[in-house]
């Protein structure tokens, strides 16, 4: 598969996910889906880091994308939970690009885990989606390129074993730890992902590089005001 054909099938995945999210919430089927979305964008945001000739730029472009995405996003899912306050998972593809982008610039790898912590506790503070998971799965996914075994081995601990343990615990001490790390029980459905990011054959194919940039805002839109008709 080259990384259009992946793109692709992680916008069919995200927008089964916000199907099931905003108009068939008791059907876990969608959700399940959706899990398989995150890991493959970030990927991609992983893949185009080690082949872009200017970070700098690359993080610019996602900021201002996220910035307009918030108005949206927020709209759309306040018509489920009128308190609901994260921002967007564009913020956190940003912070973990900003980790890699430090981690490129440097072989310390004090910094290469300055860089991470701190991104870490930002997706946290801030309530980004996905928050640390999501930093550490892109950070994970730029420094094991190309090294199969220890991609799934990585990926297995973030979306499988800390989120196992999470709701565990939670369940235990009958105590919420969600927003230092996610709970979910379906967040290691995300790991049928890597069914997809091994086939990779390093290609680009056709040239989308704007195509999740710009349906992502959009489709919260469109959810906001099919929802208004409802």
């Amino acid at each position: 598969m080259n990384t259009f054909e992946i793109k692709i099938v992680a916008v069919i995945t995200m927008i089964v996910d916000h199907l099931g999210l905003f108009f068939f919430p008791n059907h876990i089927l969608f959700r399940v889906i959706g899990r398989l979305s995150f890991p493959l964008f970030a990927w991609l945001l992983a893949n185009g880091a080690h082949h872009t000739k200017n970070i700098k730029l690359y993080l610019i472009r996602i900021f201002i994308f996220a910035s307009v995405s918030q108005f949206p996003f927020i709209l759309a899912n306040r018509q489920i939970d009128p308190s609901f306050w994260y921002l967007n998972v564009l913020f956190t593809l940003f912070l973990g690009l900003l980790a890699v982008s430090i981690i490129k610039a440097t072989t310390h790898k004090f910094f290469w885990f300055l860089a991470t912590f701190v991104c870490v506790i930002a997706a946290n503070l801030l309530r980004t989606d996905y928050g640390a998971a999501g930093v550490l799965s892109i950070i994970s996914f730029f420094l094991f390129y190309e090294k199969t075994k220890y991609i799934i081995i990585s990926q297995v601990l973030i979306l499988l074993i800390l989120p196992l343990t999470t709701f565990s615990l939670e369940v235990y001490l009958r105590i919420s730890l969600a927003s230092y790390y996610m709970d979910s029980i379906i967040e290691p459905f995300g790991l049928f992902s890597l069914f997809f990011i091994v086939m990779y054959n390093g290609q680009e194919g056709p040239k989308a590089k704007y195509l999740f940039y710009y349906f992502y805002p959009l489709q919260y839109g469109l959810i906001f005001f099919l929802n208004l008709l409802s």
